[in-house]
């Protein structure tokens, strides 16, 4: 549901304008609007220096405090540490200075742990070639005459070193001895014995070559490369304590001192927005005009805030939103427990514009029975619902989530909503799962001889008219909201428009489907009539309106956005497919519990790889070949986003 808004001016002597904008934000439901006039008497009102001065300091501020938020681990969920108290906001100094205290430990556990793992790196990358030319370098570390350089080559290609060494006999006249060692990981160890005479022609061909010396670090090179060995060797089995010292020091810094980022990043963050809002504001030389929208049920509350702080100094004018002029007005979804969550699924796009329709409930019912319909599967159902309780539980907790493998952080409100979605989901799923009588496949089909209600598999051609009629529905639904939209703005080409396709597509489905004899012979009529209607809302609109003429195009489409709900037909024919062969994999696999073990993890990895697929046809379907035909990409609006405290509060 779209919430009424209302369109606001508060003015007020400008003396006032600091305490307005923080009262305006601590109440959080005005959407502030840029000022733009031709009146000489009201300009924009643009920040002085100090205020410039003081929204650089900071947005220094903010990159500092995102950069120690990115060193400090996750919390765990691990109890905070009691948050202490916080400078004042416009006590620029005092936030500078909490900041440097929580930057100096931060960064110092920071540098450690790296420190550690480069460590850590050089070991891994020369112990092996230190090893390996140890020896060679160790007979000739004596030598008076004699020099020796190591290094490393990529690959395992002995004729490089081939070449390497008649290169170097032709510039010391064979005055030269080339000795290499095979490496771990693809490297080989060489060795360049000469003359010291030949040390500047020798080291000269290599850097031409791009073959750079093996230097250890000081540390490592001081004793020799036996030495160097004995140490790698300590250092190796000591840095992983050290390494998880210094990562429990970080997640006790992150304990005691993230909950002090927060403030401090909500706290900035919030003087910011205030600077950035009083930029958008108009002003004469005495007063200060905000021009914005608020949700018209808190008008009051906003008003009785203002009175209560600033009496009659402060004026606030309301007037209800045009919707004529319903691109400027932000927009707001507000629905039920039960259906906000999917207002996710809209959250790729911009909301729909103001005065139109809301397709939140659409996508609650169609989206999850969808997929329901495409996995159908009691058991996947069971296991797609304890991950959505598992999630439950984790927004409950209070903490964001990291996703595993692609990293992605979720917030607790994000986790409640997926959760919410998920659950919807695996309750289709196992309702459709009874229907086909599939518990991970056709298991129980073989242990009991049972025949589900409905055989996907064996009833292919009903399954596909099933999914065909979906879409039907679904297309039709999308033009009928099309339809109540134009008649709202009372616009009568969009009326026409909507009637001419609902009567083309859904009688030429229904036509076809007669003629082809997938319906009774009896919808031919209706079939008919309904394309004669389409012809005559077609004739009318183009009468009012050449560009109607696209509208034939638009039912020939129409009847392809039906056919392309075939795809839950093949994704959950696939589906039901892939899970009974994995079955069959398993019953030749030797007993019978082995058999069922087998199959049923040979099922789970084809139903990882899929779920994707599972989730996206759906998706598509509605964000596509439903969205479209109720014009929502046509007509978009603008998200309201109201000044407000972080967090919401």
């Amino acid at each position: 549901m779209i919430v009424e808004m209302s369109r606001l001016l508060i003015v007020g002597p400008r003396r006032l304008l600091n305490g307005v904008i923080d009262e305006v934000q601590r109440v959080g439901a005005v959407h502030i609007d840029r000022i733009e006039t031709d009146d000489d008497a009201i300009r924009a009102l643009a920040l002085d220096d100090h205020a410039r001065a003081e929204q650089a300091r900071l947005e220094a501020l903010h990159a500092r405090l995102d950069g120690l938020a990115g060193l400090l681990p996750p919390s765990g969920g691990e109890p905070a540490a009691a948050v202490p108290a916080l400078p004042a906001a416009d006590d620029l100094d005092a936030v500078e200075a909490a900041v440097a205290a929580v930057e100096a430990e931060v960064h110092g556990l920071s540098r450690r742990r790296l420190e550690l793992d480069e460590e850590f790196e050089l070991i891994r990358t020369y112990e092996g070639a230190v090893r390996a030319l140890a020896p060679l370098m160790d007979a000739l570390a004596g030598s008076r005459a004699l020099e020796s350089v190591g290094f490393i080559l990529r690959g395992r290609d002995l004729t490089v070193v081939a070449a390497v060494h008649n290169q170097l006999r032709e510039l010391t006249d064979g005055r030269v001895e080339v000795v290499s060692r095979a490496i771990d990981e693809g490297k080989i160890g060489v060795v360049v014995a000469f003359l010291k005479r030949d040390a500047d022609a020798v080291r000269g061909f290599l850097s031409r070559a791009g073959i750079a010396e093996l230097r250890l670090p000081a540390r490592y090179a001081e004793g020799g490369p036996a030495e160097a060995i004995r140490l790698m060797e300590q250092r190796r089995a000591a840095l992983p304590g050290e390494r998880a010292e210094a990562e429990a020091a970080l997640a006790e810094a992150a304990r005691r001192h993230r909950p002090v980022i927060d403030g401090l990043r909500a706290l900035v963050a919030d003087r910011l927005a205030q600077l950035h809002a009083a930029a958008q504001l108009g002003a004469s030389h005495y007063v200060f005009i905000l021009h914005g929208w608020t949700p018209t049920a808190q008008v009051g509350d906003l008003r009785a805030a203002l009175r209560a702080r600033f009496g009659g100094d402060v004026v606030v004018e309301e007037a209800p939103a045009d919707p004529h002029r319903a691109a400027e007005v932000p927009v707001l979804l507000d629905n039920p427990p039960a259906i906000k969550p999917f207002q996710r699924l809209l959250g790729l796009f911009k909301p729909p514009r103001y005065g139109s329709l809301d397709p939140t409930l659409a996508l609650a019912l169609f989206f999850p029975l969808f997929v329901g319909i495409v996995i159908g599967d009691v058991a996947y159902g069971a296991i797609l619902f304890s991950v959505g309780w598992f999630l439950r539980n984790k927004a409950r907790g209070g903490a964001a989530w990291i996703v595993p493998v692609v990293r992605l952080r979720m917030t607790p409100p994000v986790l409640a909503d997926v959760s919410w979605i998920i659950r919807v989901m695996a309750v289709w799923t196992m309702l459709f799962g009874v229907l086909y009588l599939e518990i991970f496949g056709d298991l129980v089909e073989h242990a009991t001889g049972w025949h589900p209600i409905f055989h996907r598999i064996e009833l292919a051609t009903a399954f596909f008219k099933f999914a065909v009629a979906l879409g039907v529905v679904q297309v039709t639904l999308g033009n009928i909201l099309h339809l109540l939209i134009a008649l709202r703005h009372r616009h009568t080409v969009g009326v026409l428009e909507s009637l001419a396709l609902i009567c083309g597509v859904v009688g030429l489905v229904v036509l076809l489907g007669a003629m082809g004899n997938e319906l009774p012979r009896t919808f031919f009529a209706p079939g008919l009539v309904l394309l004669i209607a389409f012809f005559v809302f077609f004739l009318a609109g183009f009468a009012l309106d050449r560009f109607a003429a696209m509208w034939l195009l638009e039912a020939i489409s129409g009847m392809g956005n039906v056919l392309s709900y075939a795809r839950l037909f093949g994704v959950g024919l696939a589906a039901a497919v892939l899970a009974n062969v994995s079955n069959e994999l398993g019953g030749r696999l030797g007993p019978v519990w082995v058999g069922i073990i087998a199959g049923i993890l040979i099922q789970m990895i084809f139903f990882l790889f899929t779920l994707p697929g599972h989730l996206i046809q759906p998706a598509r379907l509605n964000w596509v070949e439903f969205l479209t035909k109720m014009k929502y990409h046509d007509e978009t609006g603008n998200s309201y986003r109201p000044l407000q405290k972080t967090g919401g509060d």
